[in-house]
């Protein structure tokens, strides 16, 4: 019978060790870890394209469509990325405009949106508190998971698309984003209604599935 012995080296009290350097914050760690990664996903989508370009005229469809559900594949996981950014950094709270966290999140959802039509429904310019991206992508994660909800109901979808609406309702003290679906209601438990809850707890806010439709209402007081 085979056996094996790990030594673990063990420092003496005194032994030289550096113990004076300084930690690298965490905030450096992920923004190296983030680059690279983004980078791969850029070389990944330019090998595509290039494929794409060079691939013979016989059986350029099957090609087309491997290359086209790859580079799918690509945005969805760059947009995962934006998801964990957002969970792992803060910022300080400032007033955004509505308008163009909605873009953002729109952008950040888009790989998974698809014929998706989304509006926002508001009475005038509005600001709201925000951290980072993390509004951006509390909205972002509530669509995807209203998308994908209502894009398993292939048959309701097909002739016309799934539609998501923005509604903002303003009283003394509170503000109020109702995101509401024309499709079918997302399971509980979703990864990403977890992560709108806990962004939203970042900027004082609380996010709820609606009682009565597929949707959600998210609450800032």
């Amino acid at each position: 019978m085979m056996t094996s012995e790990t030594q673990v080296a063990v420092a003496r009290a005194d032994s030289p060790v550096l113990t004076d350097l300084d930690p690298v914050p965490m905030a450096s760690i992920w923004d190296g870890i983030l680059r690279e990664f983004r980078n791969h996903l850029t070389v990944l989508l330019a090998v595509a394209g290039e494929i794409r370009t060079t691939s013979p005229a016989a059986g350029v469809g099957d090609v087309a469509a491997a290359l086209a559900d790859a580079e799918g594949n690509v945005h969805r996981l760059d947009a995962l990325v934006g998801f964990v950014d957002a969970a792992l950094r803060d910022g300080t709270k400032v007033i955004a405009d509505l308008d163009d966290v909605l873009e953002r999140a729109l952008r950040l959802a888009a790989p998974v949106l698809g014929r998706t039509s989304v509006s926002l429904h508001k009475d005038r310019r509005t600001g709201i508190a925000n951290r980072g991206t993390a509004l951006e992508a509390l909205l972002a994660a509530l669509l995807v998971e209203l998308c994908q909800a209502g894009g398993r109901d292939r048959e309701a979808t097909a002739d016309r698309p799934h539609t998501i609406g923005v509604y903002v309702e303003a009283t003394r003290g509170a503000m109020y984003l109702s995101v509401e679906s024309d499709g079918r209601r997302p399971a509980p438990g979703g990864w990403r209604f977890a992560l709108a809850c806990d962004l939203g707890a970042r900027l004082g806010a609380t996010v709820a599935a609606l009682p009565d439709t597929a949707g959600y209402l998210v609450r800032f007081s």
